[in-house]
């Protein structure tokens, strides 16, 4: 009977593989985070994403503009050699996404992080299956910018 280093659960509470990611520290390349904030099924669908989306190519951190760091593929074109050098342009980073199950688009980081609560589907398709109202913009205007612009507040 011992406890766990992550969510202090008792042992017998975890399934063998879940009582593995808790104990050790992993980080997942997908979304950057360890192994212990990771349901199992949520580990499983990271990994498979990252297995697929390689091809067996080399993987490397990216991050474009101002958004997450994420992981994208190595891929090396077949392109001339400059003075014996190989051309600055020969590589290309691809960035991995995940895509929803229902409507294959790719998934925000949000739905990223939930993707096991929502089966694999982005939440216009999970609203869509269970029936409720989908907006696009989920956060009311007043809430951006930690509630500068609450309703009422002057």
């Amino acid at each position: 009977m011992s406890e766990c280093k992550t969510c202090t659960k008792d042992s017998k509470e975890h399934s063998t593989n879940l009582w593995k990611l808790h104990q050790e520290v992993k980080p997942c390349l997908l979304c950057n985070k360890n192994s212990g904030k990771h349901s199992e099924k949520l580990w499983n669908m990271h990994q498979t994403v990252l297995a697929l989306g390689s091809q067996g190519e080399k993987l490397r951190p990216i991050t474009i503009g101002f958004g997450p760091t994420t992981i994208a593929r190595v891929h090396k074109w077949n392109t001339v050699e400059v003075n014996g050098k190989d051309s600055p342009y020969h590589i290309e980073l691809i960035p991995i996404h995940m895509r929803c199950t229902g409507c294959r688009n790719s998934m925000s980081t949000r739905e990223v992080d939930v993707a096991d609560v929502l089966d694999g589907l982005c939440l216009e398709c999970f609203c869509d299956q269970t029936d409720q109202e989908y907006t696009w913009h989920s956060v009311p205007w007043w809430a951006v910018n930690a509630g500068k612009y609450e309703v009422g507040k002057k």
